[in-house]
């Protein structure tokens, strides 16, 4: 399969994260590079609503309906806006609380910056993956996979129990988000991994960039530079998106990562709405705008909440705190002081109250394991270096943007402007090293909103960390300009500027594609290898009966057959959630096949007709788990008959039960 042949999904997934949400946008009043940036978000937000919806109704999650429905939803915005515009009197209010029109030259910047981001990102995503269509071999890759492939399947998307066929024989049904496979199902191409990985290029990269270069400049709105300086700090970050959606391959809270600038544009502008007084209507439209915005980073992951208020929340508690000290110094004590109190007791109460709740037991209660001190975690986050015990390094290639990061947040706090930004890096940087750190700090449940993994909170700092970083290559671009009034001065500081954070990019993509590799490329692969290409190229040329089963260990490349091959398994997922007992009898004695009776029960029960079996173990570098021991080392010498072969792994028509 050629890069080519990816096009027309990664247009079509470009199309329906942007098209719906910015014209969605532009009826309530937001215009421009913001309505691009936030575009995603709202669009996600809808589809939220969409799968819940559809799914009662029976109709299909199939890309003709969900347009019609999406077509529906813009008429009604459409129509009320229209209604509240016609009703309501309204009086200029100059629109100074939002950047101006960008211009045709100063667009073109930021469009360059944006492109030069995504290209800089996608380049060792591409040059290292041995095919546009091979499969994540990593653990959550296989459920996401695996939940593409159910979704096609079904037609149903709802995070309401929509995955339930992934859990044993689907009595199990828990809720799981489901806003990464309600985008890619909608997309054109017929191979799950493909579109998987156009999706990761798309959303990951394209989405992820200009969302920042939106929210540079809606924060900087006075100036270009940073929104064109965001993206390309940016594309410098092994963080985001190359760790979160690769080795990682947590691609729902990636998702939800790469929405979450967009959203914070949105809530930015309908703060600063709210504290301008600029009219009902326009009030109205950016805060229906946020509220849009949250939803879609909620439908993403729900752990988007956590993050969302790591960047926004010390921008919301800060414009609430100044309209109390403003109630104050107006003679309001009591109104004030109370608004006051609310604050601190909110911002206090609110973790307490949701590490109790049992609806995240699951999540709060996660053990992770840590051995490094606090100082090496913070080097680690500071300088981007997250894995950097999987993946090492000195770091020294990210000390320029690491320096440039801190003074920025230094400018904006003596500066008196924008100082929520430095709040905004200080949170998910201390949650972050609480989560690496000593797992007997008293204060590292803080961190359990995400799994207390640092892998999951390094990305949320990547945001405020390059509108700082930016902000500090621009304050000192303009002090050249102001010293030196010669033009050529200026021109020179923004060559060296650009020189530095593009150095910067080039200098990680080699950490970047070895970040991937060990996700994609066999052999290479963390935490084991689950198919090497031999066995993929037998999985995508497997040609076995209609309603053919598999069953065999997952964790040995059973559980990709779904995605690669089309094929049903017994075992779609590499979890043990909601296993039916003939899946549990299997799952403990499938090698017992010529022995216990209750195995050949147990294939019947599944329907399974076919066994994968691959003889690799983990000294080969194969991934293996002691759960799924009595799954290996089946005797095929007798009551099977072989049907594929390739490698250490095969495929068995099985007839030791009949």
């Amino acid at each position: 399969m050629s890069w080519w042949a990816l096009v027309p999904d990664a247009l079509a997934l470009a199309l329906l994260a942007v098209v719906p949400g910015a014209l969605a946008l532009r009826l309530l009043g937001v215009r421009g590079l913001a309505a691009l940036a936030g575009a995603p978000p709202v669009t996600v937000a809808a589809l939220g609503v969409l799968s819940v919806l559809l799914a009662p109704l029976g109709v299909a999650w199939r890309l003709p309906a969900v347009l019609a429905c999406l077509a529906l939803l813009l008429a009604v915005l459409g129509a009320l806006t229209w209604l509240v515009s016609r009703r309501r009197a309204t009086t200029p209010d100059g629109g100074a609380w939002r950047p101006g029109p960008l211009g045709t030259r100063r667009a073109l910047a930021v469009a360059a910056g944006t492109t030069a981001a995504t290209v800089l990102l996608a380049v060792p995503f591409v040059a290292t993956l041995p095919a546009p269509d091979a499969p994540l071999q990593q653990w959550d890759a296989v459920f996401h996979l695996g939940a593409l492939v159910t979704v096609r399947e079904t037609g149903v998307v709802t995070p309401l129990g929509g995955l339930a066929p992934l859990y044993g024989d689907g009595t199990l049904a828990p809720y799981y988000p489901t806003g990464w496979h309600a985008l890619l199902a909608l997309a054109p191409g017929a191979s799950v991994p493909a579109v998987t990985n156009a999706g990761v290029l798309v959303l990951g990269t394209g989405v992820w960039v200009l969302g920042l270069a939106g929210l540079a400049r809606e924060v900087f709105h006075r100036r270009t530079l940073p929104a064109v300086l965001a993206p390309l700090l940016a594309a410098g970050f092994v963080a985001y998106p190359v760790v979160q959606l690769t080795v990682l391959a947590q691609l729902a809270n990636g998702l939800s990562t790469a929405l979450l600038p967009g959203a914070v544009l949105l809530v930015l502008r309908a703060v600063r709405a709210v504290r301008a007084r600029a009219g009902a209507p326009a009030v109205a439209g950016t805060l229906v705008a946020a509220a849009a915005g949250v939803g879609g980073v909620v439908v993403a992951h729900a752990s988007g909440l956590f993050s969302l208020a790591l960047v926004a929340g010390p921008l919301v508690v800060g414009a609430l705190g100044g309209w109390a000290l403003r109630l104050v110094r107006a003679g309001h004590r009591a109104a004030g002081g109370g608004v006051l109190a609310a604050l601190a007791a909110a911002v206090v109460a609110v973790p307490v109250v949701l590490a109790n709740l049992d609806a995240l037991s699951s999540v709060v209660g996660f053990e992770r394991a840590s051995g490094r001190s606090h100082l090496a975690a913070l080097r680690e986050v500071l300088l981007d270096q997250t894995l950097a015990y999987s993946y090492p390094g000195d770091g020294s290639g990210h000390l320029a943007v690491m320096a440039a990061t801190v003074v920025g947040a230094v400018l904006l706090v003596l500066h008196r402007r924008h100082r929520w930004l430095t709040a905004a890096l200080v949170l998910p940087v201390a949650l972050a090293v609480l989560a690496a750190g000593p797992a007997d700090h008293p204060l590292r449940w803080l961190a359990a909103f995400w799994y207390t993994q640092a892998g999951r909170i390094a990305p949320v700092a990547v945001v405020p960390a390059v509108l700082l970083a930016a902000y500090a290559f621009t304050t000192a671009v303009d002090a050249v300009r102001r010293r030196v009034p010669a033009r050529t001065a200026g021109h020179l500081a923004l060559a060296a500027v650009l020189v530095v954070v593009i150095g910067t990019a080039v200098a990680r993509l080699p950490l970047q594609a070895r970040v991937v590799a060990s996700a994609y490329v066999p052999g290479e692969l963390a935490w084991g290898t689950m198919a090497t290409a031999q066995e993929l190229a037998m999985m995508r040329e497997l040609d076995l009966p209609a309603g053919a089963v598999v069953v065999g260990d997952p964790f040995n490349g059973s559980a990709l057959l779904p995605a690669v091959a089309g094929v049903d398994v017994v075992f779609p997922q590499l979890g043990a959630s909601g296993m039916s007992p003939a899946q549990r009898v299997l799952q403990e004695g499938l090698a017992a096949i010529h022995e216990d009776p209750a195995v050949c029960a147990a294939l019947a029960d599944v329907g399974a007709t076919h066994l994968y079996q691959d003889t690799a173990t983990g000294q080969d570098g194969a991934k293996v788990d002691d759960r799924t021991a009595a799954m290996r080392d089946v005797n095929v010498s007798e009551g099977f008959t072989e049907v594929a072969q390739a490698g250490t792994a095969a495929v068995y028509r099985i007839d030791a039960c009949r």
